[in-house]
């Protein structure tokens, strides 16, 4: 496995973790430069798919926010448990999915 991380849209290398923008794409993380994500969220592929940014500030908060209700879920007694839990725990495996693969193999 390589070390070095290629954007997705114009093929170049990645080497500083601030040009760096991870997305899901089809349930797969894709890795872009900052400007080919703002050039890419301008095409159709945004019109059909939840091209959001999974690092960065909106997808730590959402995380954060993830990893609460997750925590919550173990106190609540009804049937609803599992799938609170179920869908908390989606954002926090494709944020840690990103920072392993991705974002520990870049310059700070």
């Amino acid at each position: 496995m390589s070390n070095t991380v290629h954007c997705d849209r114009c093929s170049q290398e990645i080497r500083i973790r601030g040009d760096l923008v991870t997305a899901t794409m089809f349930f797969q993380v894709v890795p872009y430069h900052v400007d080919c994500y703002a050039k890419d969220l301008k095409g159709a592929k945004t019109l059909i798919l939840n091209n959001q940014p999974i690092n960065g500030f909106s997808g730590n908060f959402l995380t954060f926010i993830a990893i609460v209700v997750f925590i919550v879920s173990f106190f609540i007694n009804d049937e609803t448990r599992i799938y609170l839990s179920i869908l908390s725990v989606i954002p926090i495996i494709y944020r840690l999915y990103s920072f392993l693969i991705y974002e520990r193999h870049l310059e700070k």
